[in-house]
């Protein structure tokens, strides 16, 4: 969520910050996790606790795609440990109580990197938020996730080349209200259980009785903690904005109509049925529409390494879905009796579609002995011919250094900016002279030819580099001829999960070789 106070006239955006430090470096009194899931009001009640000056600056810390990776970078710390260590130090109030707030499938992934959290957190008192209404949360969370606006500021969209960009106009979509309550249930269901297995008895909000009335529930937690009478922080970070408004009213009362109205389909159905038994055989089968690539091997996508976007897989696949036909459909007749390189294959993805567009064979390069595994496993399973693939266990640098020129006809680059540096990437291209590069990245503003290099969070902590476009333009000379992949002219009428794309910070290039 974004801040709206001004200091020295300078506006802050982000509640990463520097200027919303505390700095006391006091020794860690007690501290706290508000356990949420979204859109159930967490940031409004961070903010009406960050308010009071008493419980120290509690935001999303935990968020490997937002504040976690900022924050890491600008603390300078190396583990998980450190970066713990340097929270207390900056977000802590003078009384030495600590807060944040996290999404389960969050805390999860970072109990399980850093064992030791809770302990550095000691003690530590679990706030659970609650929503009783969750068709009004699901379609809170279903307008988050088309517009990309999950705080109480909305941001314009802008493109690379620093014009506006239209935003996509909000649209009734059942289906993803519906998968948006299953995100709800799976992360409210990660916490409870979480809950009763460590015999944790949190401390409850709600969050219709938080919007009643701000000043009980806050006034409960401040007691809780045992700060009624410590000495506040001078703080001025203001209440956030109800996001809520007709279109939210709109959605719900739609949605309750036509959940009710299939439940009373759906019995006359069952009674029709049992009253009347029609063969099998009866009609001839209708004609089927081809089945999307992500559907007949939806296998594949199921087993694949979740992203932090959600604890169901929501927003990734979603995503998936559309970069594949960005990047392979319609690229399709590059890839035919093509042989392909898939750089950083993954979990196989990338190398089945290539398969299936119609390449001949696909070498695919990975570094993980894990993920290997499972794709040649998955890949058995589905019956594909074992001598149209080779998976290689390699860093890829040292992987590319062995390969041949003309050894392949097309390379897959789907994250140009996990490549660590570029102008080493295009050295290796244009060795190999591929007849085609099909590189997706995501894309920086900047004068001239220039990356901006980054530490991603997790694990392994590799380098991102996002190029410029000018950059890309540099490196394809003089091997390679541009072309962009016009994520506009594909017909996308709802750019849910892609915004990126919508304003051209993340594009889809293809390089023919000159």
């Amino acid at each position: 969520m974004e801040a709206k106070q001004t200091i020295d006239d300078d506006p802050i955006r982000l509640v990463t910050d520097e200027r919303l430090d505390f700095n006391h470096f006091r020794p860690l009194r007690k501290s706290y996790i508000v356990a949420a899931s979204y859109r159930s009001g967490s940031a409004y009640l961070c903010w009406k606790l960050w308010q009071t000056g008493l419980l120290g600056a509690p935001s999303e810390v935990l968020n490997p795609s937002g504040e976690l990776r900022a924050l890491m970078a600008r603390f300078k710390t190396s583990s998980p440990a450190e970066y713990v260590v340097k929270l207390i130090e900056h977000r802590a109030s003078r009384n030495g109580i600590f807060g944040m707030k996290a999404h389960f499938h969050h805390f999860e992934a970072f109990l399980k990197e850093y064992p030791l959290f809770l302990e550095a957190l000691s003690p530590v008192t679990f706030i659970y938020l609650a929503r009783r209404d969750k068709v009004a949360q699901a379609v809170s969370m279903a307008k988050a996730f088309q517009t990309n606006w999950w705080s109480s500021r909305k941001r314009n969209w802008w493109s690379s080349d620093g014009t506006k960009v239209p935003v996509p106009p909000l649209r009734y979509d059942r289906a993803l209200i519906e998968k948006c309550m299953k995100e709800v249930e799976v992360q409210d269901a990660g916490w409870l259980q979480w809950f009763e297995s460590n015999s944790i008895a949190p401390h409850q909000v709600i969050y219709e009785d938080l919007i009643a009335d701000p000043t009980v529930a806050v006034r409960s937690i401040v007691e809780r903690l045992g700060a009624q009478n410590d000495q506040p922080d001078e703080v001025n970070v203001p209440a956030a904005e109800k996001q809520g408004d007709d279109t939210n009213e709109e959605w719900i009362e739609r949605f309750r109509h036509e959940a009710s109205a299939a439940g009373k389909h759906d019995k006359a159905a069952a009674g029709a049925a049992s009253r009347d038994v029609v063969a099998a055989d009866a009609q001839p089968d209708a004609p089927e529409a081809e089945t999307h690539f992500c559907d007949r091997f939806s296998g594949l996508i199921e087993n694949r390494p979740r992203g932090p976007s959600s604890a169901t897989d929501l927003f990734d696949a979603t995503r998936l879905r559309r970069r594949y036909d960005a990047i392979i459909s319609r690229n399709r007749e590059l890839l035919q009796n093509a042989r392909v390189l898939d750089i950083m294959s993954s979990y196989g993805f990338w190398s089945l579609a290539a398969l299936d567009a119609g390449a001949t064979h696909v070498v695919g390069v990975e570094s993980s002995a894990k993920l290997l595994k499972a794709v040649k496993q998955k890949f058995s399973e589905y019956g594909i011919n074992s001598k149209s693939y080779r998976f290689i266990r390699s860093d890829i640098f040292k992987a590319l250094a062995t390969f041949k020129p003309g050894q392949f006809d097309v390379i897959l680059c789907k994250s140009f900016e996990r490549c660590h540096f570029p102008q080493i990437f295009f050295q290796h291209f244009s060795r190999l002279r591929p007849k085609h590069v099909i590189l997706d990245t995501k894309i920086v503003r900047g004068d001239g030819p220039i990356a901006r290099f980054s530490i991603a969070a997790g694990r392994s902590r590799p380098i991102i580099s996002c190029p410029s476009h000018d950059l890309i333009v540099y490196l394809c000379e003089p091997a390679f001829r541009w072309r962009l992949v016009d994520w506009q002219a594909m017909g996308i009428t709802d750019w849910t999960g892609v915004q990126d794309y919508a304003r051209d910070l993340h594009r889809t290039y293809v390089l023919d070789r000159q």
